[in-house]
């Protein structure tokens, strides 16, 4: 209004001068030829000049999936879903991957594996030196020794595979706590076991021939010694009926009967070394004390050789979490643990070929069935120990099942496949199911995005199933390269 008043939109030179300093002056673009571009910008540009080319779009659309069947085709032969521990835990490099090649390379491989049974108190915290505990782990013991496999329709026990100093002579090797008392009897055939205790006495004990398959060793074939032949002939195998007792058509059960009672009755051997070891249930059902159960763990424990072959029962083994007095007496056990000791595959086929008729007859197989009559009892074996039990976090309805104790089995993976490759396997197959409906979902997802149910010219469903179905043939082509690799 006045002289020294502004029009408005004027601004005065020194609001131009911050202006100019704030913002300069655009200056003309330079011409930037082919070589100045960064390779960034040109990799870009050709993308984008590939991508707007229709041509060259329909033959990556075909080229994409037929290089992806040719490698599927090429690797899925090869493909195979590593399972053995050590391959997938061993640096290839190590000393102790040299050393283990070494030894497979010059046969002195893995000759044995084992099986753990382990039992503990379900509350987790209480003893497991009681009667009841121990009889519920000898129920356990009772059902793994039963058990039997079935491999391409021929059945196989555990006599068949067990390590034992006399086959189907003599009981398996299984370091148990059992053995402290009567109960450990429990899994012992004595009549082929009193065979086979022959092997400690004195003087050889000679038999008629041919009567025992296989002869036992210590006893020899001919004229039976005195004690014996008396005994014979108490048995109905007088002098005239001696041949009828050793011919062929006698079955082999009735002469094995006839010779185990013999030597019993003799007094050669003893009937049974577990005969005088206290019994954790007597006759009238009344159960051990916990004081003698834990007097008789604390004692000297042999197995049914007496500790003539194995010596004594190595307690540090069979029994765990233990809390021992200054004098060794045990006063509480946490676990108690049986540990089954089971032979390599060429021993159990050499087993099989010479197998009595009392157990089953010859049988002949191949070194890779044997392979997998030895992997299928350690899986059998373990899912007979934690049988007719309720978990730990299961509430059974069936009292019977809430026992005392928890057992678990764990078998490594010597010899043959154990507890962690069967754990890989189960958890790597179950897993393809999983993928499956993984790729159904996500082809699902995407046609239900892609549909327009307002026109079916416009909707894109086909488009996006293709899309998932090419996804899923990349994935299978990288595992097919993988396996050409």
């Amino acid at each position: 209004q006045g002289g020294g008043a502004r029009q408005i939109g004027q601004r005065s030179p020194r609001q131009q001068t911050r202006r100019s300093q704030r913002s300069p002056r655009r200056q003309a673009p330079r011409h930037l030829d082919v070589q100045s571009l960064p390779k960034m910008v040109l990799a870009s540009s050709y993308g984008q000049a590939l991508g707007s080319n229709l041509q060259l779009r329909s033959a990556l659309a075909l080229l994409a999936p037929i290089t992806f069947t040719i490698l599927i085709g090429a690797g899925f032969p090869q493909f195979e879903i590593q399972d053995s521990v050590a391959e997938l835990w061993i640096p290839d490099r190590s000393s102790y991957a040299a050393d283990r090649e070494y030894r497979i390379e010059n046969g002195a491989g893995e000759v044995t594996t084992n099986l753990l049974v382990l039992a503990r108190a379900r509350d987790g915290h209480s003893t497991m030196l009681d009667a009841r505990s121990l009889l519920e782990h000898d129920d356990a013991m009772t059902r793994i020794y039963a058990t039997t496999v079935n491999v391409r329709g021929n059945a196989y026990d555990l006599s068949d595979v067990c390590l034992t100093a006399g086959p189907y002579l003599l009981p398996c090797v299984v370091p148990t706590v059992l053995d402290c008392f009567y109960e450990g009897s429990s899994v012992v055939e004595w009549q082929p076991l009193v065979l086979g205790m022959a092997m400690n006495s004195p003087d050889a004990i000679t038999i008629p021939c041919g009567l025992v398959s296989p002869t036992p060793p210590n006893i020899t074939c001919g004229e039976p010694s005195t004690a014996l032949y008396e005994t014979l002939l108490l048995q109905g195998c007088t002098a005239a009926a001696l041949p009828s007792c050793n011919s062929t058509a006698m079955e082999q059960s009735a002469k094995d009967a006839i010779v185990s009672a013999a030597i019993l009755e003799s007094g050669l051997i003893p009937a049974s070394p577990y005969d005088s070891k206290p019994k954790l249930r007597d006759g009238d059902g009344a159960l051990l004390p916990d004081e003698e159960v834990r007097a008789a763990v604390s004692g000297e424990c042999f197995a049914w050789d007496g500790g003539s072959i194995y010596g004594e029962v190595n307690k540090e083994l069979v029994v765990g979490s233990a809390k021992a007095n200054a004098s060794g007496f045990y006063e509480y056990a946490g676990a108690v643990q049986a540990v089954f000791v089971l032979t390599n595959g060429a021993a159990v086929q050499q087993r099989l070929s010479a197998r009595p008729e009392t157990a089953g007859g010859a049988r002949d197989i191949s070194l890779e069935e044997a392979m997998d009559v030895l992997e299928a009892m350690k899986a059998a074996l373990e899912e007979s120990a934690v049988a007719e039990q309720a978990g730990p976090w299961e509430s059974d309805p069936d009292p019977a099942r809430v026992t005392r104790t928890l057992h678990s089995a764990f078998s490594d993976d010597a010899v043959v496949p154990g507890t962690f490759t069967q754990t890989l396997r189960d958890e790597t197959y179950s897993s393809i199911n999983i993928m499956i409906v993984n790729f159904l979902l996500v082809g699902a997802l995407a046609a239900l995005f892609f549909v327009d149910c307002a026109s079916a010219v416009r909707s894109r469903v086909l488009l996006a199933l293709s899309g998932v179905a090419l996804a899923v043939l990349a994935f299978l082509a990288s595992l097919g390269l993988v396996a050409l690799a």
